[in-house]
C-alpha cells in the first residue's frame, strides 16, 4: 500500500499569501481617448457611482454591460501589478462594496476609502490577515 502525504501549503493558501503581499498602484497605467490624465481613485469612484446609477435607473442592460466591460479593463490597469485578483467572471459589485459608495471619498484597487479614513474591500478582494492587509 502506497500512501502519499503532502506537506506545506495548498495552492489557494500560497496564492492568497502572494496576493496579500502585492501592493496595487491605484492609478491607471493608461488613459482613454479624451481623458486629460490616467484614472485615479477619485475618477474610479465617479465611474463606480455612474455604474450604480445606470443599474438603479434601469438603463439598457447591454449598455450597462459595455460600460462594465470598459470599467473592468480600467480596473485591471488600476490594480497593477495585482490584477490577478480580478477573475474573468467577477462583477463590479463583487469587486467593490457598493453599500458604502455614499460614504466613500475615493476608490482603491477593489475597495473604497471612506470619509473616516477606513478602507473597506469588495468580496472578491483576497482575504488577508490584518497584519498583511493593505
Amino acid at each position: 500500500m502506497l500512501v502519499l502525504a503532502s506537506c506545506g501549503r495548498s495552492r489557494d493558501e500560497t496564492s492568497t499569501e502572494a496576493a496579500c503581499r502585492c501592493t496595487p498602484g491605484n492609478v491607471s497605467l493608461t488613459k482613454n481617448a479624451g481623458e486629460a490624465q490616467p484614472m485615479d481613485g477619485i475618477e474610479l469612484l465617479a465611474r463606480l457611482r455612474r455604474h450604480q446609477a445606470q443599474v438603479r435607473d434601469g438603463m439598457n442592460r447591454r449598455d450597462v454591460k459595455v460600460f462594465d466591460d470598459e470599467l473592468k479593463l480600467a480596473i485591471i490597469g488600476f490594480c497593477q501589478p495585482c490584477s490577478e485578483w480580478i477573475s474573468d467572471r467577477v462583477t463590479i459589485e463583487q469587486m467593490f462594496p457598493f453599500g458604502k459608495l455614499d460614504a466613500a471619498a475615493l476608490a482603491v484597487c477593489m475597495g473604497l476609502v471612506l470619509r473616516d479614513g477606513t478602507t473597506v474591500y469588495g468580496d472578491a478582494h483576497p482575504k488577508c490577515p490584518p497584519s498583511a492587509a493593505e
